[in-house]
C-alpha cells in the first residue's frame, strides 16, 4: 500500500515561493525584451501613426477578455472571475491534469488489440517526438533533478510500449514533466499579459515624448508613462499577484512531490499494462491526498478572498489613485520642461 505524508507534505515554504517568483519574473522580462524588440523594428520600417496603432492593439488584447466580460457583467466580478480561474487552475487543475494517466495507459492497452490503430498513433507520435524533446530540455531549467532522470529502453519484445511511438523512458520522462505544466502555463501567460504591457507603456511614452518634445523627452515620456504603469498596478496588485504567485507555488509543491515519486520509485518503466495500472494507482493516490488536504483549502480560499478584494480595489479605487497620483506629476513634468 502507497503510503506519504499528510497534509503537512504539501506546505508551501520558500523554495516553492521564491520559484514561483523567478518564473514570472522571467516571463515578464521575455515578453518585455521581446515585444520591445518589435516594437522597435516595426518603428523602423513604418510609419510612427502605424507604430501606434500596432502598439495600442497589442497592449489592448493583452487585456481583452476582462473588457468583453465587462460589457455584460459588473467589472469587479469579470476581472474576479478571469484571476480566479488563473489561481483555480494553478491548484486544482494541477493534479487533476494527473488522471490523464489511465486514459493514456488504457489507450496503449487499446492498441495491442487494434494494430491498424496502432499504427497509425506510432507515426503521429514520431512526428511529434521533436516537440516532446524541446518539452524535456525546457523541464532541465525548472528542475535540476530532471537530467539525471533514466534513459531506459524496453529490450522486451513482448513489452507494451512496442505499440508506441516512444520508449518507456519517455513516457516515465512525460510523467515527470506532467504536473509542472499548468502552474508553469500560468506563470508565463500572466507573466507574458504584464510584460506586453509594460513594453506598451515604456515604448509608447519614448515615441510620445520625442514626438511632442524631442530628444530630451524620451526619457520624460518613459518615466511619466511608467510612473502611470506601476501606480496602475500597485493598489491592487500587492494582493492580487501575491495571491499569483502563491497558486503557482502550490501547484509547484505538488508537481514536486508527484515527480520525484515518479523518479524515485521509477514508475512506468515496467513493460506490461498491469505494471503501468499499479503506477497509476501510485501516483492517484498522491493526488487524491492533495485535493483532500484541507491545508490545500484554506490556501484556496485565502486565495480566492485576496483576489476578490484585489478586484474591488482596481475598479473602484487604483483609477482615482492613479489620477491623483498623475496631476502631481503632471505638475512635475511641465516645470522640468520647462
Amino acid at each position: 500500500m502507497h503510503t506519504n505524508k499528510k497534509q503537512y507534505c504539501f506546505l508551501i515554504k520558500k523554495k516553492e515561493i521564491v520559484w514561483s517568483a523567478k518564473y514570472f519574473s522571467f516571463a515578464i522580462l521575455i515578453a518585455f525584451f521581446l515585444s520591445i524588440l518589435v516594437y522597435s523594428v516595426m518603428f523602423l520600417i513604418s510609419e510612427p501613426a502605424h507604430v501606434d496603432e500596432a502598439i495600442v492593439v497589442t497592449a489592448s488584447a493583452a487585456v481583452a477578455k476582462v473588457e468583453i466580460t465587462a460589457e455584460y457583467i459588473n467589472p469587479v466580478w469579470s476581472v474576479f472571475i478571469f484571476n480566479s480561474i488563473a489561481v483555480l487552475i494553478a491548484v486544482i487543475g494541477s493534479s487533476l491534469f494527473i488522471y490523464v494517466h489511465p486514459i493514456m495507459i488504457g489507450e496503449i492497452e487499446l492498441r495491442s488489440r487494434y494494430l491498424t490503430y496502432a499504427s497509425i498513433s506510432i507515426a503521429m507520435e514520431k512526428i511529434l517526438m521533436p516537440f516532446n524533446k524541446l518539452l524535456q530540455r525546457s523541464l532541465t531549467f525548472i528542475d535540476s533533478d530532471f537530467p539525471g532522470i533514466t534513459t531506459e529502453k524496453s529490450n522486451d519484445s513482448d513489452s507494451m510500449w512496442q505499440y508506441c511511438g516512444y520508449e518507456k523512458s519517455d513516457y516515465h520522462k512525460f510523467a515527470y514533466m506532467l504536473p509542472y505544466t499548468l502552474p508553469v502555463m500560468i506563470l508565463l501567460v500572466n507573466g507574458f499579459l504584464l510584460g506586453i504591457l509594460l513594453a506598451f507603456f515604456t515604448f509608447n511614452g519614448a515615441l510620445t515624448g520625442f514626438q511632442i518634445f524631442g530628444t530630451k523627452g524620451i526619457l520624460v515620456g518613459i518615466i511619466y508613462n511608467l510612473a502611470y504603469f506601476f501606480i496602475s498596478i500597485i493598489p491592487h496588485g500587492i494582493i492580487e499577484l501575491p495571491a499569483i504567485l502563491l497558486a503557482a507555488a502550490l501547484g509547484y509543491r505538488f508537481a514536486f512531490i508527484q515527480s520525484h515519486e515518479v523518479k524515485n520509485k521509477e514508475l512506468f518503466l515496467g513493460d506490461n499494462i498491469k505494471e503501468a495500472k499499479q503506477d497509476v494507482t501510485r501516483i492517484l493516490d498522491i493526488t487524491k491526498e492533495y485535493l483532500s488536504s484541507l491545508y490545500i483549502w484554506k490556501m484556496l480560499i485565502i486565495m480566492i478572498s485576496m483576489l476578490l478584494v484585489a478586484s474591488y480595489i482596481e475598479i473602484n479605487m487604483t483609477g482615482n489613485i492613479a489620477e491623483k497620483t498623475m496631476i502631481a506629476l503632471d505638475h512635475l513634468v511641465e516645470k522640468w520642461i520647462v
